[in-house]
């Protein structure tokens, strides 16, 4: 079985698989949900299928930029499941989890985007360019107003903040908010060829998420 946990946006959401079927999730949406549930969510989908945490074959984590609350209560959930526990953990950008669904089927650009507050997005580009490459942009904090120019028609936009654009983008490119993001992603990418080898293993008790705080952001050269 392996475990997957996205807690970096507003969306607190727990998946479990045997590999490579997705078998069961648990989510919720909302302001303080995950301090509340990211535990028992977890707990409860593992007791569903009488399974422990010597059982799972690995842990998957959307590894930011994002909300700091969520990040944090995330990773520390982590810690404390893989605690003295031989179950490796890796991790994945989460703007690059927010695409996986949508690599083999877009035709265009994916652009995924999280709200950073002010005027600005943390943003990365996806674009599969055969059935053996992907090309896939640095996460970078960018403002809304340049990014806008590199929309074009049939691109998709994926996460949160995109509301904060002009209202004509709508009209050509395919808007996906909160209820595209979820743990299931990265159970997807892990058994897609193009996406498993960017997975990150991680030394549990070292690990840290990509946080970016808004102290960070004031120091960082955006564009």
């Amino acid at each position: 079985m392996i475990l997957a946990i996205e807690t970096s946006t507003p969306v607190c959401s727990v998946a479990l698989a045997q590999s490579p079927t997705v078998v069961a999730e648990k989510r919720i949406e909302g302001k303080g949900v995950h301090s509340e549930r990211t535990f028992t969510f977890i707990q409860e989908l593992l007791d569903r299928y009488d399974a422990g945490i010597p059982d799972l074959e690995a842990v998957l984590f959307s590894n930011g930029p994002g909300s700091y609350t969520g990040l944090r209560i995330g990773a520390a959930a982590i810690k404390g499941l893989l605690f003295r526990q031989k179950v490796p953990l890796y991790t994945l950008p989460t703007l690059l989890s927010f695409a996986i669904p949508y690599i083999d089927s877009c035709e265009g650009t994916i652009h995924s985007v999280i709200d950073a507050r002010r005027e600005h997005l943390y943003y990365q580009k996806i674009v599969k360019k055969s059935d053996v490459a992907v090309e896939i942009s640095d996460p970078a904090v960018r403002q809304i107003a340049g990014l806008e120019k590199e929309f074009d028609q049939d691109d998709i936009i994926i996460g949160t903040g995109w509301e904060r654009l002009s209202p004509e983008i709508s009209g050509i490119c395919k808007l996906h908010g909160t209820e595209a993001i979820s743990a299931k992603n990265l159970l997807l990418g892990w058994n897609h060829a193009l996406i498993k080898p960017l997975f990150k293993r991680e030394d549990v008790e070292q690990f840290e998420p990509d946080y970016l705080t808004m102290s960070q952001l004031n120091n960082t050269n955006v564009v």
